[in-house]
C-alpha cells in the first residue's frame, strides 16, 4: 500500500504570499484546475498500473477539501475528513507576509526560527505540534482501513493536507534537520507525494 500526500491547490493568498495556517481560505481559479490535473495525473497513474485507490482523507479545511472533492469526484472516491490534518497553525503571523511578520515580531520570530522542533510563535503551533496531531490523524485513519473489506484494503490512499505538513514529513524520511527544511522541501500545490507504509512508520519512531 502506498499513502499519496498531496497539498491543496492554489488560494489568492498562495499568490499573495501571505501565511493561511488555520486560516479557512477556498481554493481560486487556478487552485481549482490544479486539483483537476493533481485528478488527471491520479487517474492516468492509477490505470497505467492498473491499481486503484481506496480511500481519500482530507484536512478539514476550505482549500484541503474542495481539492479532494474534485479528485474524488474524478476517481469515483468517497472523500472523508480527519481532524490534525490541518496547516501548522502560525498565531499572529496568519494573514500577513512573512516579511511583514518578522519587522512586526522580529524577536519573536527570531526565537522561533532557533528552535522550530518545540517552539511557538505566540497563539500559534511548534513543528512537533504538527507531528503530534498528524501522527493522531493517521492513527484514526488506519483504524478507518482496517475496518474495510478485504479488497478495498489492497489499494493505496490519498490525503490532502497542507505544505508545512508534507514538508516535515519529507524532511525527516530524507534527513533534513527541521531548522533548515522551509528552504530545503519545497512542497508544491496539488502535487501528489508517495509514501510507502513502513516509511511513515518509520518517522513516527523518531518523534
Amino acid at each position: 500500500m502506498r499513502i499519496f500526500l498531496a497539498r491543496h491547490g492554489e488560494t489568492d493568498w498562495n499568490v499573495e504570499r501571505r501565511i493561511q495556517g488555520s486560516t479557512d481560505i477556498p481554493l481560486n481559479e487556478n487552485g481549482i484546475r490544479q486539483a483537476h490535473s493533481l485528478s488527471s495525473y491520479l487517474d492516468r497513474l492509477f490505470h497505467a498500473e492498473g491499481g486503484f485507490l481506496s480511500s481519500i482523507f482530507t484536512s478539514p479545511l476550505m482549500r484541503a477539501k474542495e481539492t479532494a472533492e474534485i479528485v474524488g469526484r474524478r476517481l469515483g472516491v468517497e472523500v472523508e475528513t480527519v481532524p490534525g490534518l490541518e496547516e501548522m497553525n502560525f498565531g499572529i503571523c496568519e494573514g500577513k507576509t512573512w516579511i511583514e511578520s518578522k519587522s512586526l515580531y522580529p524577536k519573536e520570530l527570531e526565537e522561533w526560527e532557533q528552535n522550530k522542533r518545540y517552539r511557538r510563535i505566540s497563539g500559534g503551533e511548534s513543528y512537533q505540534d504538527v507531528l503530534n496531531r498528524f501522527f493522531s490523524a493517521y492513527s484514526l485513519i488506519k483504524k478507518k482501513r482496517s475496518a474495510m473489506d478485504a479488497d478495498a484494503q489492497k489499494g493505496d490512499i490519498l490525503i490532502i493536507t497542507h505544505g508545512a505538513v508534507i514538508m516535515l514529513l519529507l524532511s525527516l524520511r530524507d534527513g533534513y534537520a527541521m531548522s533548515d527544511s522551509f528552504i530545503r522541501v519545497r512542497v508544491e500545490n496539488a502535487r501528489a507525494y508517495a509514501f510507502k507504509e513502513e516509511e511513515i512508520e518509520a518517522i513516527r519512531t523518531m518523534l
